[in-house]
């Protein structure tokens, strides 16, 4: 075994036994992801599985979700979108577990989608966010929208937001399942950008 793989196991193992709301955890997940990406990326969906029934608490949702999000993502961004879109039990605790969903990195990861009109795709994604018991999804939903049109601004270099058909009728299915006062105003606002 080489000093590589030495110091991967060794990770894993301080990995394993610090505490998740720990600020120490960022920095040892930073230095697997550079040694092996895709041991990394199990060690990250064994972890969220270990703590699953912790992520409603926020320190411990930030930590382990959303800025060992960030790292994943900052290190090889092609690799997470494709391991995290072959992994149906990180999107779960991401997406409907985690208190921090629709939030940073993984709210650009499906906002992105939907850009992209993939929304098979993000509709596996939204329909894990409805069920969270963590999160509003009218409050969501808003925060998706919001950075769906900003992230379509952006792309089109255009100041006014515009969807097409298939991206306008996806968002309208979500936006007609929010309950309360937002969804009128969400299903006025994709309304308005067809």
């Amino acid at each position: 075994m080489n000093s590589k793989e030495l110091r991967k196991y060794s990770l894993i193992i301080q990995i394993g036994n610090t505490d998740p709301s720990s600020p120490q955890v960022l920095p040892l997940f930073e230095e697997l992801a550079a040694n092996d990406f895709e041991t990394a990326f199990e060690m990250w969906e064994y972890y969220l599985s270990l703590y699953a029934n912790k992520l409603s608490n926020e320190q411990i949702s930030m930590n382990l979700e959303r800025e060992v999000f960030n790292i994943m993502k900052s290190r090889s961004d092609s690799k997470m979108r494709q391991l995290l879109g072959e992994s149906a039990p990180l999107l779960k605790l991401i997406y409907n577990t985690s208190m921090t969903a629709a939030s940073a990195g993984n709210l650009t990861f499906v906002s992105s989608l939907i850009v992209a009109s993939k929304v098979d795709e993000a509709g596996e994604i939204l329909k894990l966010i409805v069920t969270n018991k963590n999160k509003d999804f009218g409050e969501s939903m808003k925060v998706i929208l919001d950075d769906v049109f900003e992230t379509q601004t952006k792309k089109t270099g255009s100041h006014v937001p515009s969807l097409n058909r298939k991206q306008q009728m996806f968002l309208l299915e979500y936006a007609l399942k929010v309950k309360g006062p937002n969804k009128n105003v969400l299903a006025q606002r994709i309304k308005e950008v067809s």
